[in-house]
């Protein structure tokens, strides 16, 4: 079985018709990033969660789609869990940490290394090394939870070879800007697309004993697997359970996350396995069911910091 006839089907294949708004749209969100570049710079880090309260506020009353898209999503979650006024609460909680996150990105890529990123510990980094003994690299299982740009920071300020890919979709100049930041650190960013490209760089990392950060918590409707996800059916990429059963390399699950509004520590947990059979295709099934429910334990554990935007439940694309 060819991986490179595997891998490509993780990734979304539906084209989207051109929007006129986009290139404005890149250009807008650049300014604000220039614009917030001053203040960012003279304000501490112990500044960033109020600020963010009120811009998440401002989002929560102002966008009425966003908000209602959020609700809907925490009540599929939790509904039989929490009345109403539970979610209304904690989806103001989401708006916040969502807020939080790029402020945060852009504060950590603005100041020195002490001032903020390596004052975040690392818990379990021990499964980290481990994995990397075995000499294949390490499928890093990322998710949408707290602020997750800045994994590949904290490990390469650990000497850690980072990579990651990137879907700069409509905004272009936004990712190369952010990319730029990353290489700084010493991260390899690769865009997604051509696929064959960013497949082959993939496995490239992973020859060489390398990190590889992968997101497998948003919705893909085609080519993707059907897996639990609080209850209702997901289809989840495929991608890291492919390219780990086709490789041998461990998939670790990374997350970072805040404790009373602060970046607190990266959490590494141990690899998530199974017992492999003579049936890939079942394989695969079984090892992203498995790595969605370690998901979900983590989004269980941060409810408010994991993005509830995500249409985690849309239908199967026919």
């Amino acid at each position: 079985m060819n991986i490179e006839k595997q891998i490509p089907s993780q990734l979304p294949m539906k084209k989207r018709q051109p929007n006129i708004r986009h290139p404005a749209g890149d250009a807008l969100i650049n300014g604000l990033l220039t614009c917030m570049v001053i203040p960012l710079r003279r304000l501490s880090p112990e500044r960033l969660p109020p600020l963010s309260r009120f811009l998440g506020r401002a989002v929560y009353h102002l966008i009425k789609r966003y908000r209602n898209r959020v609700i809907q999503n925490l009540t599929v979650a939790f509904g039989k869990e929490k009345d109403s006024g539970e979610i209304a609460r904690l989806a103001k909680e989401v708006f916040f940490n969502m807020t939080l996150t790029p402020l945060e990105t852009i504060y950590a890529y603005l100041h020195p290394p002490e001032r903020f990123l390596l004052k975040i510990e690392i818990e379990g980094e021990e499964y980290l090394r481990s994995a990397l003994a075995r000499g294949k690299g390490v499928i890093a299982l990322g998710a949408h939870l707290g602020p997750f740009t800045l994994v590949g920071g904290r490990l390469s300020l650990k000497g850690y070879r980072f990579n990651l890919i990137f879907n700069e979709g409509n905004y272009p100049k936004l990712w190369k800007r952010l990319s730029d930041h990353q290489r700084r650190l010493g991260q390899n960013p690769f865009p997604l697309k051509p696929t064959p490209a960013s497949l082959k760089k993939s496995l490239n990392c992973l020859h060489r004993n390398e990190i590889l950060y992968l997101i497998a918590d948003e919705q893909q409707r085609r080519g993707g697997v059907t897996t639990p996800f609080f209850g209702q059916a997901a289809f989840t990429p495929p991608g890291p359970a492919i390219l780990s059963l086709k490789t041998g390399a461990p998939i670790v699950p990374m997350f970072m996350v805040r404790e009373d509004g602060f970046i607190r520590k990266l959490a590494i947990g141990p690899p998530i396995k199974i017992e492999q059979t003579a049936d890939f295709r079942k394989d695969i099934e079984t090892l992203t069911v498995k790595l969605t429910g370690v998901i979900e334990d983590a989004v269980r554990q941060y409810p408010s910091q994991w993005a509830w935007l995500n249409r985690r439940w849309k239908r199967r694309a026919r």
